[in-house]
């Protein structure tokens, strides 16, 4: 340490550039800023990849100069490069947001957010999809992440079914998990944050949007969607059509049939997010793997009814608030839209979003998640120092 008692502390988000995961770290930022230079105990550092950089800037947010404030891009194992790894040494604890990180040499103390379904849950319905050849390849993708996870003293999860799969799957020791529940950010809140998204000025108004923020992962069970879209036509007089948040790569990629039902807005910042569900009439997530998604919070916040697969990782956060569907059965989630939008009253539906809503504001806040951050913190640094 630099004297006595002055710790150094990196607080690490170099790694995120899509996702939830640069979600997270924006709120964590944004809520922790103000309260770490009256921890003068500390010297802090944080490190944050250009798309966290982004939506920071797009929430006003602009570094103290008392922080180590970095713009820094880090994708996956170029971390091990003798030209980044020296950016992590000399710290006597990293916080690393959603790990792995990946660094070979001695770390004093490394705290890192686990969020990696397939490494808990090997044995999944997307797995089951995929050939010999790419289950070979992504169980050593995930290997190789755990051989980093593994590496850490401590790890924090967002539900605890994840805490329970590292100890019965992993063998990691549950005095080394923290759960500290993911959330809505505080800018769901605050209109006057939101930024517009272009793509609507032309949405077609007599149609049922129903929306989905997503990046075009396996998990998140997108062919799902034209499949649901070919029911609803089939079985309703309204016109409905999805809208996800595909960037231009991952757009190319779909086939014609796929587009038929389903239209991209392009990639948002988190500032957008809200605009986004606005503009929808319902959201729907059909994953089918996930440690957490905020995805589902963020439909309650929006007060916009939400579809979503029948799994632990929904119910245990959404509880009675979502519309339960069998993500392999497109005709259960086209019966619980058409339900919805042809036969619900406006009533039904007022009570139905607000009370999701009120449960919504019942959780802990973003306020919460970076308080709680900060002691696990301030914990493992005690833990660090009664080591030495």
């Amino acid at each position: 340490m630099d004297g006595e008692g002055m710790a150094r502390v990196l607080i690490n988000a170099a790694n995120l550039h899509v996702g939830g995961g640069v979600q997270v770290a924006t709120s964590f930022v944004l809520e922790c800023s103000e309260s770490l230079r009256s921890r003068t105990s500390r010297r802090w550092s944080i490190y944050v990849s250009s798309a966290v950089d982004r939506n920071l800037k797009a929430a006003g947010f602009k570094p103290d100069p008392s922080l180590d404030y970095r713009v820094l891009d880090i994708h996956g194992i170029a971390s091990l490069s003798a030209k980044n790894a020296h950016l992590f040494r000399g710290f006597d604890l990293i916080f690393t947001v959603f790990g792995p990180l990946y660094v070979l040499g001695r770390i004093r103390s490394h705290v890192a957010g686990f969020a990696q379904p397939w490494i808990i849950y090997p044995e999944n319905e997307v797995a089951e999809r995929l050939g010999l050849g790419q289950r070979l390849k992504l169980r050593a993708k995930f290997a190789l992440q755990w051989f980093f996870f593994a590496r850490a003293e401590r790890l924090v999860v967002e539900l605890g079914h994840v805490k329970d799969r590292l100890e019965r799957v992993k063998g990691f020791h549950p005095s080394r998990v923290d759960v500290v529940s993911n959330c809505v950010s505080a800018l769901y809140f605050d209109e006057s944050k939101w930024a517009p998204v272009p793509a609507f000025a032309e949405a077609e108004a007599d149609v049922v949007r129903v929306g989905f923020v997503t990046r075009d992962y396996a998990h998140k069970n997108l062919d799902f969607l034209p499949r649901v879209g070919r029911e609803l036509a089939r079985i309703s007089g309204k016109r409905y059509r999805f809208y996800v948040t595909l960037n231009e790569h991952e757009w190319g990629s779909r086939s014609t049939e796929f587009k038929e039902f389903v239209t991209t807005v392009g990639p948002l910042t988190v500032a957008q997010c809200p605009t986004f569900y606005r503009a929808m009439d319902a959201v729907i997530f059909p994953s089918l793997l996930e440690c957490f998604s905020a995805t589902p919070l963020e439909a309650l916040a929006m007060r916009r009814p939400l579809f979503a697969s029948d799994r632990g990782f929904v119910r245990d956060v959404c509880a009675e608030h979502a519309m339960y569907f069998d993500p392999l059965d497109p005709a259960s989630a086209a019966a619980l839209i058409v339900d919805w939008f042809e036969r619900k009253s406006q009533d039904e539906q007022s009570a139905h979003v607000e009370r999701g809503y009120r449960h919504l504001r019942s959780l802990p806040g973003s306020r919460e998640r970076a308080r709680a951050y900060l002691e696990i913190i301030e914990k493992q640094l005690k833990l660090s120092c009664s080591s030495v």
